[in-house]
């Protein structure tokens, strides 16, 4: 049915392996014990450092850790920072410009759609890191 990004799966993994952990990770040990392609997660791990989730730390015994605990990293949080898009459908996507569907104006399921959006940001997209140890 809905799919999340192969981004915030694995983005999804490297913050389950921060929390479980307690301490601070390189990208290669998160990729190497969850099978993650390495390229790929350091830039899933610098967006989310951009985006205030996890703190980076260099030298010797540097690495990732969270910035938040795992009870305040919600889904949503890291699904926007990893996605540009997170709508299903482009007529419940909040971006005017993604709004481009030919049958925008006479569509008889974009209500539902932006009903069922927002049903899902509110139960899935809040559900928090902590939720999936």
């Amino acid at each position: 049915m809905l799919r999340i990004s192969k981004r915030v799966e694995y983005g999804l993994m490297a913050l389950q392996y921060l929390a479980k952990s307690g301490q601070v990770a390189t990208t290669r040990e998160i990729s190497d014990s969850s099978n993650i392609p390495h390229d790929l997660l350091a830039k899933v791990m610098q967006s989310m450092k951009r985006n205030g989730i996890i703190d980076s730390f260099q030298g010797v015994r540097g690495g990732y850790r969270l910035l938040l605990s795992p009870e305040q990293i919600t889904l949503n949080r890291v699904v926007f920072s990893l996605d540009e898009e997170t709508a299903i459908t482009e007529c419940a996507s909040e971006n005017p410009e993604h709004a481009t569907c030919a049958m925008f104006d006479t569509c008889t399921i974009k209500v539902p759609m932006q009903k069922l959006q927002m049903k899902l940001t509110e139960s899935v997209g809040n559900m928090t890191i902590s939720e999936l140890l």
